[in-house]
């Protein structure tokens, strides 16, 4: 604000040519070029060319012009560029020109209507905000590549498609992506307005409200003009009669006024708590209706702390603030109309002097207001800490990074500490300043009627009346000071909680469909592409066209497109473009309730909802009948478990069903989804987060179950594939191979490798046994020159380790540690930032190694691998190598494989370093992008 008070104040005193010649400057020095090249600059032509043009906008021709003939931009294109150019220069003193998520949409239509000269109101600030997007995303160039590419007759997809390299539905979800999901501030004012709005279904007890808040105003209204009776009528002139009467008005409208602060009382307290319920309902509402896009910009923290901390501020308002000041605000208003009839000269002195007192606390409140938000969002980062060390205490202790996680704590608490002080001190000094600026325009208007009435202008019961009335209004305005730091609080918790409310809802509670009533023939993806948030595609052109009943497998390494087809076959997320079909029919023209009866989920996340064991199951169907949540239970092979416990159905579960192993746990939701017999079973890694003993088990009751309908599995392990009637290989996110097992095979391409690197480990006795062969061994780089015999050494040396998930098994700059070969499950490689979070490098899946630099003495670690679920593991140590090569020993004694074992080691390490520093490089620009787009 201040500077933008700088801003236009050094702007006043200059002519309009010389604001135009330094808005050429700022335009100059935003698009790249020297601002201060005088020989090229355009304003003093714009002035002189638009003197016969009164009404058309300097900047905007000059800026056209700029674009034109500097930068070279076609027609087309200086509409959206000029003024989204425009936009920016006029907002930059401003902390940002936000504008709705759902506005960043249509740029098309934008450009068209910019181009027509026919625009929204909106369409500056979405030019705007598009063109700052640009050029923190691409940079000057990245920007004028769009706009020079933007020729007459030009498609604007292609035009995204020559200047990104993306199609113009990536872009726009890239934009989308990069606008901050906070609300622009609010002042006091709206909240008021809101709140209004909030009781106004509530009429019974808003009349109740009213009318005490006006009999009060009355009273208040009243009392001067009866104390000036009093004491001009009555005490002065000895008139008992007027004494007594108005004796009886003060008193009666005390008890009256007594009443009304009753009814006051009574109805805010039913008001707040019925409000408050309201808005919980709607916030709940909301994150139930929220589309998956929209939730993941959300820390689970945060929202919890709506529900709790943010709604009792609220409530706090709602029932004491927002009717405190409205009531004061109409006893100040009342007692100025009392003003008024008692001496036309005071009043207008009085409402002069309280305008200028209120000014300033007007403008503290702003910056209080703002306080108040910022104090709200430190919360809310404190709670989502707390909470995610909580949930990873185990991987703190085994890291042993307790002190640096308390180091950052203390920042969070610094950070918190910061922001409710200054939350605190603009608030106590918001209403400081109202009552200290409110008793000076007091004082200098009791002085102003002590001269008039030593002058006798007004008589000595006006004066008396005007102190009374004074003392009223003083009395309001503290009352009001009071209430104003808890107000403000509240504004901060609307604004939150405003944030959820305007995001965009699932696609499907906003455009439903029609039923599905018809059998499943077929389940077809065509030409299907999809991201998740513009960077890259996710999936890229996948089309497939599968008869039901049918088992599919969907394989390939990590973040390859697996999970997608999941997501969007059930719609969590709607394609970017192609379609999925059942029979004939679009998903997205099928209501969601019809697309949900048709299949049931089973991933890798077995959390329960607190309840029973019955509960969990039938929550797959609410109306189900015991007899077929145990038919569901039989079917899952769960149900002999369950009668083995005191209470069997009726068992609870513990907080995320903590009290069931993961095995019972996963078959509690195998069940749940049997009892929605559903037509597709989608199987996300259903089986990845249990041991190989509970994996067998889950493995041959899902084979049994998916016989009479549609399967879509996921999964790392391909010893199920087999059996499969169809398996869809995906590599960054291209459906690469289809076909049988066999097929695949024999195309030798990626799932015959993936085959390959797993069919030589073999694991037996329900993970009890597990084996790799020679030739597995081999294909390690370490040994591919070993001989046989030391293969088979090697081989007999091999540790089986079982570790559980988020186990620690390497550590970043250690020289301890073994050398693992992945059976099952899969580990993810990683390291720490400066900042003390985790860049991850890969994930590493079944056949596939690390830890071989804990092979040489010395060398640290490069990465920290953790285990991502339940892991098999072959492992060696540095002293076990040493019976078959010795790698300490110098290259003059070495053998020719411990040659070849540490030269390979050296060229891994040096690729291993080589990655970390592009991936550190990477991270910095995206950091330094969104510092950017942030400022």
């Amino acid at each position: 604000m201040i500077n933008r008070i700088r801003a236009r104040l050094r702007s006043g005193f200059k002519s309009s040519s010389g604001r135009l010649e330094e808005f050429e400057h700022d335009a100059r020095a935003l698009l790249g070029l020297h601002p201060d090249d005088t020989d090229e600059r355009l304003a003093g032509e714009v002035t002189s060319d638009l003197r016969s043009s009164p009404g058309k906008s300097a900047e905007l021709e000059l800026l056209r012009r700029l674009l034109a003939r500097r930068m070279g931009c076609p027609e087309p294109a200086l509409g959206l560029f000029g003024v989204g150019l425009l936009h920016l220069l006029k907002h930059k003193a401003e902390e940002g020109v936000p504008i709705r998520l759902d506005q960043a949409a249509d740029i098309e239509g934008v450009a068209s209507r910019l181009e027509q000269g026919a625009a929204d109101p909106d369409d500056a600030a979405r030019a705007g905000a598009f063109v700052r997007f640009l050029l923190d995303t691409y940079g000057v160039d990245g920007m004028l590549a769009f706009a020079c590419a933007m020729q007459p007759g030009a498609l604007l997809d292609d035009v995204a498609q020559q200047a990104t390299g993306k199609p113009l539905l990536m872009l726009t979800l890239q934009w989308s992506e990069s606008l901050s999901r906070e609300q622009p501030g609010k002042g006091l004012f709206p909240f008021v307005v809101w709140t209004i709005g909030l009781l106004r279904p509530y009429r019974f007890f808003c009349t109740l409200l009213v009318i005490g808040i006006l009999i009060q105003t009355a009273y208040a209204t009243f009392m001067p003009i009866w104390l000036n009776e009093l004491f001009d009528d009555g005490i002065t002139a000895q008139n008992a009669t007027v004494i007594w009467h108005t004796l009886a008005y003060l008193f009666g409208g005390f008890l009256v006024t007594s009443a009304a602060g009753v009814a006051i009382d009574f109805s805010v307290s039913t008001l707040g708590p019925k409000a408050l319920n309201d808005v919980r309902t709607q916030v709940f509402d909301k994150l139930l209706a929220l589309s998956s896009r929209s939730l993941n910009h959300f820390k689970s923290g945060d929202l919890v702390s709506m529900f709790s901390a943010d709604m009792q501020i609220m409530e706090n308002a709602i029932v004491r603030a927002v009717p405190g000041i409205v009531s004061k605000s109409f006893l100040m208003l009342g007692s100025l109309i009392t003003a008024v009839i008692l001496d036309w000269r005071m009043a207008v002195a009085t409402i002069s002097l309280l305008v200028i007192a209120f000014w300033l606390p007007r403008q503290v409140g702003r910056i209080a207001v703002r306080a108040a938000y910022a104090r709200k969002v430190q919360d809310g980062k404190l709670a989502g800490y707390i909470k995610e060390s909580i949930l990873l205490l185990p991987v703190i202790r085994t890291l042993d990074i307790g002190a640096h996680r308390r180091v950052l704590f203390d920042e969070h608490t610094d950070e918190v500490y910061k922001a409710s002080y200054k939350q605190y001190l603009m608030g106590e000094l918001t209403g400081r300043v109202t009552v200290f600026a409110v008793s000076a325009a007091q004082l200098g208007i009791i002085g102003l009627g002590a001269v008039l009435s030593l002058n006798g202008t007004v008589s000595g019961g006006v004066v008396v009346a005007y102190i009374g009335l004074l003392l009223a209004f003083g009395g309001s305005a503290g009352a009001i000071a009071g209430l104003l730091p808890p107000a403000i609080q509240a504004v901060g918790s609307w604004q939150r909680i405003n944030t959820v409310l305007a995001q965009p809802e699932e696609a499907s509670a906003t455009r439903p469909g029609t039923p599905f009533h018809e059998p499943l023939r077929r389940v077809a993806f065509n030409d299907v592409s999809f991201s998740y948030n513009g960077d890259s595609l996710n999936l890229q052109g996948v089309s497939l066209d599968a008869p039901t009943p049918r088992r599919i497998a969907l394989v390939g390494p990590s973040g390859s497109g697996k999970s997608t087809v999941i997501n969007l076959l059930s719609r969590n997320y709607d394609v970017m473009s192609g379609s999925i079909l059942l029979n004939d029919t679009d998903v997205r023209d099928i209501d969601s309730q019809s697309l949900r009866a048709l299949m049931a989920v089973v991933n890798q996340d077995t959390t329960l909802f607190e309840g029973s064991i019955a509960y969990n199951i039938r929550i797959g169907r609410i109306d189900a009948t015991d007899q077929e949540v145990e038919q569901a239970a039989r079917a899952a092979e769960i149900h002999n478990f369950i009668m083995t416990l005191p209470n069997g159905y009726e068992t609870h579960v513990g907080e995320g069903g903590k009290l069931l192993s993961g095995g019972q746990r996963q078959r509690v939701v195998i069940a749940r989804a049997l009892l929605r017999n559903p037509k597709i079973l989608l199987l996300d890694e259903a089986t990845s987060a249990l041991d190989a003993e509970a994996e067998s088990a889950i493995n041959s009751t899902l084979s049994r179950v998916s016989t009479d309908r549609s399967m879509f599995s996921v999964t790392h392990r391909l010893a199920s594939c087999p059996d499969m009637d169809l398996i869809c290989v995906f590599k960054d996110g291209v459906m690469v191979e289809h076909g049988k097992h066999h097929d695949l095979l024999r195309l030798d391409g990626v799932y015959a490798g993936m085959w390959e690197k797993q069919a030589d480990i073999s694991i037996a006795n329900e993970g009890q046994d597990v084996d790799i062969s020679v030739e597995r061994l081999r294909k390690i780089p370490l040994f591919a020159s070993a001989p046989p015999a030391d293969l088979e050494r090697l081989r007999s040396l091999l540790k089986v380790e079982e570790v559980a998930a988020d186990t620690v098994l390497i550590k970043e700059g250690t020289t301890s540690g073994r050398f693992y070969i992945i059976a099952r499950g899969s580990v993810e490689s990683s390291v720490m930032l400066d900042d003390g979070t985790a860049l991850s490098m890969e994930v590493l899946e079944v056949g596939d190694f690390f830890g071989e630099f804990a092979l040489l003495e010395g060398i640290p670690n490069p990465t920290t691998c953790r285990s991502r679920h339940p892991c098999l593991l072959l492992s060696l140590s540095r002293q076990e190598l040493r019976r078959i090569a010795d790698l300490g020993r110098s290259s003059e004694e070495q053998t020719p494989l411990e040659k070849e074992i540490a030269a390979t080691l050296d060229r891994r390490l040096d690729a291993k370093l080589d990655e970390l520093m592009r991936r550190r490089l990477e991270l910095r620009k995206a950091t330094a992008a969104g510092a950017s787009r942030q400022t």
